[in-house]
């Protein structure tokens, strides 16, 4: 089973850097959990492609159907490629976002959507996006060397510090908030991590600062056309790491203090509390340094005054060793006790293949 089947996502740069301590054998993915020392844990909720939520629905995938039925899941994440949304150029298509309202809210579960313009283990022609970004040149070669994926792997990314092309994403952005602003429960981008090869950033224009600004703007309008709406469905960024380029990667291996990457974070996540932004992220991984250095700390700095953190955990997330358990994997607890005391996270987003969702409700 494939979460993302008709979305492919991943952790990307994340991956790629952690990759050495990556995969162990799979040894205990759930070990018995023990009375919760306090009440107040994340809500808990299933990360998933649109496309699996509707096999969901349709009765194809009873595996996952169940999932959604379980008492214990309040919400469900759904990751709609940028193309699924709007496929002529101002032609906006609602009927699946629709219907899944429907379905999740006739069971009383909340719908999160994830507006995907990054895709792992694809093509630029392939990619999930509108063929006129394409064609005008939107879309960009990424690398995608994560662990599971095949040697040099790349992956295609929409050119967001191409002024058009951010344009018509935040044309969406302006749509989706007039047509479900107090619909959903939340809507986010997907994560910042972004690697872009030197022959593309020459092709593109691209520069770690160009695409740093262009997050920044799709994120803070984001949240101006949510609020107009005066709604509770809250608009949420996904913040990992962020790229830097050679000059700047040489300052930060002199001087860690010079890091921009941190930087970056920081005033994103700053940023994002001043103007009332969720944060998040597709990986909870407790007690590493390189997530932790990178995102976590600010997340944890800020995270009283960010009105939600919403953390995934996706398939890649469970093939991780523990490492105050060595030769362990993560276990259920780990995952929600660190986010919960150290991020601040109220909802968990699950992969499906997660072991304890193939277990009874408790």
């Amino acid at each position: 089973m494939n979460g993302v089947r008709h979305a492919v996502v991943g952790a990307g740069v994340l991956m790629a850097v952690l990759g050495a301590q990556a995969s162990v054998p799979a040894l205990a993915a759930e070990a018995p959990r023990p009375p919760a020392r306090t009440s107040g844990n994340p809500a808990d909720g299933l990360y998933m492609s649109i496309g699996d939520l509707e096999d969901a629905m349709d009765g194809s995938n009873p595996d996952v159907r169940k999932m959604i039925d379980r008492r214990d899941i309040s919400t469900v994440q759904v990751v709609v490629p940028w193309v699924g949304l709007e496929k002529e150029k101002g032609t906006y298509r609602w009927g699946r976002i629709d219907a899944a309202l429907r379905y999740l809210g006739e069971r009383h579960k909340k719908l999160y959507v994830q507006v995907q313009d990054r895709f792992f283990e694809t093509t630029p022609e392939q990619a999930g996006l509108p063929d006129y970004v394409k064609k005008n040149g939107g879309v960009v070669k990424t690398s995608d060397d994560h662990p599971g994926s095949d040697p040099g792997a790349a992956g295609a990314m929409a050119a967001q510090w191409k002024g058009d092309v951010r344009k018509s994403f935040q044309n969406l952005l302006k749509a989706m908030a007039d047509q479900f602003a107090g619909k959903l429960a939340g809507v986010n981008l997907p994560e910042t991590s972004a690697e872009v090869p030197e022959e593309e950033q020459k092709r593109t224009g691209f520069t770690a600062e160009k695409y740093f600004q262009a997050e920044r703007a799709n994120m803070l309008y984001g949240k101006k056309v949510f609020s107009r709406h005066n709604s509770d469905t809250q608009f949420i960024q996904y913040a990992n790491f962020w790229p830097m380029d050679k000059d700047e990667e040489a300052r930060c291996a002199d001087d860690e203090t010079q890091c921009a990457d941190e930087q970056r974070m920081e005033e994103i996540v700053r940023l994002a509390a001043e103007n009332q932004i969720g944060i998040g992220g597709p990986d909870i991984l407790p007690d590493r340094y390189y997530p932790t250095q990178k995102s976590y700390q600010f997340i944890e700095k800020y995270k009283k005054q960010l009105p939600i953190v919403a953390m995934a955990v996706q398939e890649p997330t469970l093939k991780y060793e523990d490492p105050k358990n060595p030769g362990h994997l993560y276990t259920r607890e780990r995952f929600t006790d660190f986010a919960r005391d150290t991020l601040g996270v109220r909802v968990i987003f699950w992969t499906v293949e997660a072991d304890w969702l193939k277990k009874p409700a408790m």
